[in-house]
C-alpha cells in the first residue's frame, strides 16, 4: 500500500469542503479513511493543522472544540500520527539553512523531513512552489 505524509495544506483543503482545492484533495483523505492509502502525519503537522483551522476568516468561525471533534474524527483515528525527534528538527534547520532560507520554510522543512523519515511515497502539499526552495525537484513532492 503506498504511504502519503499529507501537509497542512492537503489537509485543510481535504477537510473543509469550502476551500477551493477541497475537490482535489477530498479523494486522497478518502483513500486514506477506506484503507487504499497509508496517511501519515507529522506532530508538527498536527499542531500546525489545529492552529490553521482555528485562524482560518470563516463566517462563523471554526471554535476550537469543533475543529478538536474534526480532527480526532477525520484525522487521528485514520492517520498514522509519527512525533519528530530533536534529531529531525536539527536536520530541517540545516536543510533550511543550506538553502539560504528563513521564516516559515522551516515549517516545510519539518513536514519534508517526516515524511522522508516515515519511508512515505509522497509528501502531499499544495505549496510545491515552498517545497522546490528546499528540494527541488524532489519526487517526494506532489500535489493532490
Amino acid at each position: 500500500m503506498k504511504k502519503a505524509c499529507f501537509d497542512t495544506s492537503a489537509l485543510v483543503a481535504a477537510l473543509l469542503q469550502q476551500h477551493p482545492h477541497h475537490v482535489q484533495a477530498f479523494p486522497r483523505l478518502l483513500a486514506v479513511h477506506q484503507g487504499k492509502l497509508q496517511g501519515v502525519l507529522t506532530t508538527h503537522g498536527l499542531a500546525e493543522l489545529f492552529a490553521t483551522l482555528t485562524a482560518l476568516p470563516l463566517k462563523p468561525r471554526l471554535a476550537p472544540a469543533d475543529v478538536h471533534r474534526m480532527v480526532e474524527k477525520s484525522v487521528l483515528t485514520h492517520f498514522e500520527v509519527v512525533p519528530l525527534s530533536a534529531q529531525q528538527y536539527a536536520e530541517a534547520l540545516e536543510l533550511t539553512v543550506h538553502r539560504g532560507l528563513s521564516s516559515g520554510a522551516i515549517y516545510d522543512a519539518l513536514h519534508l523531513v517526516g515524511a522522508r523519515a516515515s519511508r512515505c511515497d509522497a509528501l502531499l502539499t499544495f505549496n510545491r512552489r515552498h517545497f522546490e526552495a528546499l528540494a527541488p525537484g524532489d519526487p517526494l513532492v506532489v500535489q493532490p
